[in-house]
């Protein structure tokens, strides 16, 4: 026989049940919302989701007349969230991020034992992989799957767990926690001072093959920039080699093609091997980091936590 106290239970469930209809916009207009502001484009969310642009449009003025609020700017050729979009966008990503993630669980259980983890190149290259024999020992019965991207991007869309970033910790939408600092100091074959000229300074460089790493975006923290911190001159253009992955570099260097800036951090167990030296004492930073970097709010699976708490371990 039912108790007075459970049928008071199931009619409050009932109720709260009855008040989230009426309280939630359609979920297809939810879903059709994340991928708008997502994008900022009504026609490349439409063309992920496979419908027209003009039944985005639709859907996302049914969903600003239910919330009372314009969601996005029509600006020309352009949209940019209002504050209201916004904050709807943080709570929408992450609630549907935690719904497909659950889901996924449930349809598959060994997907739980899978972590997909995000680095840059020079993280994952440098300081990620050659460590992973020691997650994978401790274990076992974990997959990883690591996947190359500079920009951090949606991690809860990419269905990425877990990243690894270099920067200054500020990325809307993540938390951060900072592993270790990172420092640029130049590094070199060994072999290559036998033949080179002297290196006792920074002003020495002058006189050396500098190999960089290139591109707008690394400009900040390139051969330029650490010599005009010191005040040495910058040697001539075509006296260097410049390359678009900090992969190649690091190569061209352990190669004893000249001398790379190298990022304390991620070299330092390739100097304690001998691979490479530091012949100078002077390093320089931007006060910049690596930094682990999970979506906001997302559950973490066991394995997922394992591995979070094995990088931090690592990182001591």
């Amino acid at each position: 026989m039912t108790s007075k106290l459970e049928k008071m239970s199931n009619s409050r469930n009932i109720n709260i049940m009855r008040n989230l209809r009426f309280k939630l916009p359609p979920l297809n207009s939810l879903v059709i919302f994340e991928a708008a502001a997502r994008h900022l484009s009504f026609t490349l969310a439409g063309e992920e989701l496979r419908i027209s642009r003009e039944a985005v449009s639709r859907q996302i003025r049914s969903l600003e007349s239910f919330v009372d609020a314009k969601l996005f700017m029509r600006l020309h050729r352009a949209l940019e969230l209002t504050d209201a979009g916004t904050k709807l966008q943080a709570t929408v990503s992450d609630s549907l991020g935690a719904i497909a993630d659950t889901t996924s669980e449930l349809i598959d259980p060994k997907a739980g034992l899978t972590v997909v983890v995000s680095a840059t190149v020079a993280i994952a290259t440098f300081w990620l992989t050659p460590r992973l024999p020691r997650f994978r020992a401790a274990y076992p019965g974990t997959s990883i799957h690591v996947t190359v991207m500079d920009n951090p991007g949606n991690m809860r869309h990419a269905g990425v767990n877990i990243g690894l970033r270099y920067g200054d910790g500020s990325w809307p939408g993540l938390i951060a926690i900072r592993l270790f600092d990172v420092e640029s100091i130049p590094v070199c074959a060994p072999n290559y001072l036998m033949n080179a000229p002297a290196l006792t300074g920074p002003e020495d460089l002058h006189h050396h093959t500098l190999l960089n790493l290139d591109g707008a975006s690394h400009a900040p923290e390139d051969w330029t920039w650490w010599l005009n911190s010191f005040g040495a001159p910058v040697p001539e253009v075509g006296q260097g080699i410049g390359f678009d992955n900090y992969a190649n570099v690091i190569l061209a260097a352990t190669n004893g093609q000249g001398v790379a800036l190298g990022f304390s951090g991620l070299v330092d167990e390739m100097i304690e091997q001998g691979q490479l030296v530091a012949p100078l004492a002077a390093q320089h930073g931007r006060g910049m980091g690596v930094y682990l970097v999970i979506p906001n709010e997302a559950p973490m699976s066991t394995s997922t936590r394992q591995f979070h708490d094995w990088l931090l371990d690592e990182a001591r």
